[in-house]
């Protein structure tokens, strides 16, 4: 049985998330008697689509054991329709009115809590309405701003996080505004990572 590349992915996250490059990110992986590409992509936690489009000159209906394939970056795996607009609507409830290095930012923080695994799933979704002792963890999703048509800046920068894997916070797992957080909440004792424009960002 293989190790998931998605596990390893979490445990290498920080390292990994910060290259530019796809060809640096991917990784490969060799065809076990009896698997196929349906098999694997659920296996390491990756779209189907994403893997075959990695492997354009495999058949994924007549694969051999011992074949070599190509596995996605880690963010092209997640450009997915439904995580792109998931990230844009929480780009823009979240810092709609900031710099695209900001919203970058607030995209960046969702999928590294996605990739640390300790946020309830594997997609945007899940990470943008879970809840920890029954409340939700971004104020948009309880006030409903979440559901706002995300803007043009919003919607590129989810694209420039999702497409790109531009990463302009690496590690940081929480971002607030500092103006408008009590002095006593937890966040103001976690290692801060940037702040940029009314927003900090930190581990």
């Amino acid at each position: 049985m293989r190790i998931s590349r998605a596990m390893m992915g979490v445990v290498a996250g920080a390292a990994i998330w910060g290259l530019s490059s796809a060809a640096a990110l991917a990784d490969t992986v060799t065809v076990l008697p009896g698997e196929s590409m349906w098999s694997i992509s659920q296996e390491d936690g990756i779209q189907l689509q994403s893997l075959q489009d990695a492997n354009p000159s495999v058949n994924p209906n007549w694969i051999l054991a011992g074949t070599q394939l190509k596995l996605p970056s880690w963010f092209e795996a997640y450009d997915t329709p439904g995580n792109l607009y998931w990230l844009g609507q929480v780009i823009n409830a979240e810092a709609g009115g900031e710099s695209l290095q900001t919203q970058i930012a607030v995209g960046d923080v969702i999928m590294h809590r996605i990739q640390s695994g300790q946020y309830g799933g594997n997609s945007v979704y899940d990470v943008v309405f879970g809840r920890e002792n029954g409340v939700y963890q971004f104020s948009s999703v309880a006030n409903g701003y979440i559901y706002h048509p995300a803007n043009a800046s919003s919607v590129q920068a989810a694209k420039d996080v999702l497409q790109d894997g531009t990463d302009e916070v690496p590690g940081a797992l929480v971002f607030y505004n500092p103006s408008q957080t009590s002095a006593g909440n937890w966040v103001w004792s976690q290692p801060t990572v940037a702040t940029i424009g009314n927003l900090t960002f930190a581990k």
